[in-house]
């Protein structure tokens, strides 16, 4: 949002400053176009009333050629006088009548204005002719052919300052831009910092609703309310779940040693099953508790080393591997992940357990690293594509899990402990034979 900001702040700069120098530009251009059509037009007026006599007698024709030479000298204008017939009578150079009309109105008494001149963007010499005229009436005319090659340059090193002050302001207003769209933006990075806060676990966080313009003080006050919903419903949750592991597992307990009691006294097959689906109803009191404190956990990101922790899991699972004559098997290189306290070691707990549970005897788990990815592959009878399309559904069971204890929550666990800290996991076929999870998570940025 900043970037397009500053883009849009500096587009809004560089239109306003081109719609003002361009009107500019025309401005200076035809004030020199107008200066010199006007200052050429007051010379040929002059000379026009030292050409009556010429015109008139003949006479004073050397002082008359003389101011003409001078003149141009000085202008580089080339001047003629012609009489009424057109036919030039006197001449500094070579006069060519490039605008005979011009000169025509003239002959019949016609004055020019500046004004008359439009502006002469291809530097075409001027042709004015003005004139002479005397008691008894139009005489001829003074024609006076100026070059305006001045007057192009001066538009063009106008044009040149023009750029160079269009330049200068829109680095003014680059420099203007980062405080600007800072002070535009605080309101926003505020509200973004109190979402960010939120996310990771803090919730007493609330963005600041007394700062920047009306719209974002609502957009900041309606978040706080959002939030301090959110926050009582989620509060709300994890006080059922701390209830309900207090209520439901004081009795549960009970009923457990009063059927381990009469087991004793009077055993009795009955008994036998109603104390082993206390036991069953346990384990699945224990996997709902540890699903909703997943679903609830604070993600607060830690570094990991996977390698290590993966080893640490392995060799807390060994045991139970032996008990199932299963080996398992740790390799990769080392690498460093992001993950919240804890999490990564139950999503390999639960991971490490299916594959020991499956697993045949006599063969190999094995759990390997590959860059910020954990495998973890058995050698057991795999899965369908429809079993592993459900495979991490809630209290779902495979087909081979049907003779096995378990609640069916293991992989949902590990789905939200993995959701919690940005990971992902996919369940693939395993070479040979087997189920391969592999879990993807990010890796640690210092």
């Amino acid at each position: 949002m900043r970037r397009r900001l500053v883009l849009t702040y500096m587009s809004l700069t560089a239109l306003l400053l081109i719609a003002l120098e361009i009107p500019l530009w025309f401005t200076f251009t035809m004030n020199d176009f107008h200066h010199l059509a006007n200052t050429r037009l007051r010379e040929a007026a002059r000379l026009a009333v030292q050409a009556v006599p010429v015109l008139t007698t003949g006479g004073q024709r050397g002082a008359l050629e003389r101011d003409m030479r001078a003149y141009q000298a000085q202008t580089g204008a080339r001047i003629a006088v012609v009489d009424r017939t057109g036919r030039i009578i006197s001449a500094t150079g070579s006069v060519t009548i490039t605008d005979p009309e011009r000169l025509r109105r003239a002959l019949q008494g016609d004055r020019s204005d500046f004004v008359d001149y439009p502006i002469n963007v291809r530097a075409l010499p001027l042709f004015l002719a003005e004139p002479v005229t005397a008691e008894t009436g139009v005489l001829g005319a003074v024609v006076m052919i100026s070059p305006t090659g001045d007057v192009r340059a001066g538009a063009v090193r106008t044009l040149l300052v023009l750029v160079a002050a269009l330049l200068l302001g829109m680095a003014a207003a680059a420099l203007l831009a980062a405080p600007f769209t800072r002070w535009v933006l605080r309101p926003v990075r505020s509200l973004d910092r109190a979402a960010k806060a939120i996310a990771g676990g803090d919730y007493e966080v609330r963005a600041p609703a007394d700062d920047g313009p009306a719209e974002l003080r609502s957009l900041a006050q309606a978040f706080n309310t959002m939030a301090g919903r959110l926050v009582t419903v989620l509060r709300a949750h994890q006080n059922f779940t701390a209830d309900a592991s207090h209520q439901l597992r004081n009795p549960l307990t009970a009923l457990r040693l009063r059927l381990e009691n009469l087991q004793e006294t009077a055993p009795d097959p009955e008994v036998a099953r109603a104390a082993a689906e206390a036991e069953r109803f346990g384990g699945i009191l224990d996997a709902l508790l540890r699903l909703a404190q997943a679903e609830g956990r604070i993600t607060r990101m830690v570094r990991v080393e996977l390698r290590a922790l993966a080893g640490e899991r392995v060799a807390a699972w060994r045991p139970a591997a032996l008990v199932r004559q299963v080996r398992v098997e740790v390799s990769g290189p080392e690498v460093a992940v992001s993950s919240a306290p804890d999490a990564l070691g139950q999503v390999l707990d639960v991971l490490v357990d299916n594959a020991i549970e499956h697993a045949p005897p006599g063969s190999v788990v094995r759990v390997r690293t590959n860059g910020t990815a954990i495998h973890v592959a058995d050698q057991g009878p795999g899965m369908s594509a429809e079993e592993k399309a459900r495979a991490w559904e809630r209290f779902w069971r495979g087909s081979t899990s049907a003779d096995r204890e378990g609640s069916g929550l293991g992989l949902a666990i590990a789905a939200s402990l993995l959701d919690s800290i940005g990971g992902a996991a996919e369940l693939r076929d395993a070479e040979p034979s087997g189920l391969e999870v592999v879990v993807r998570l990010p890796a640690w940025r210092d």
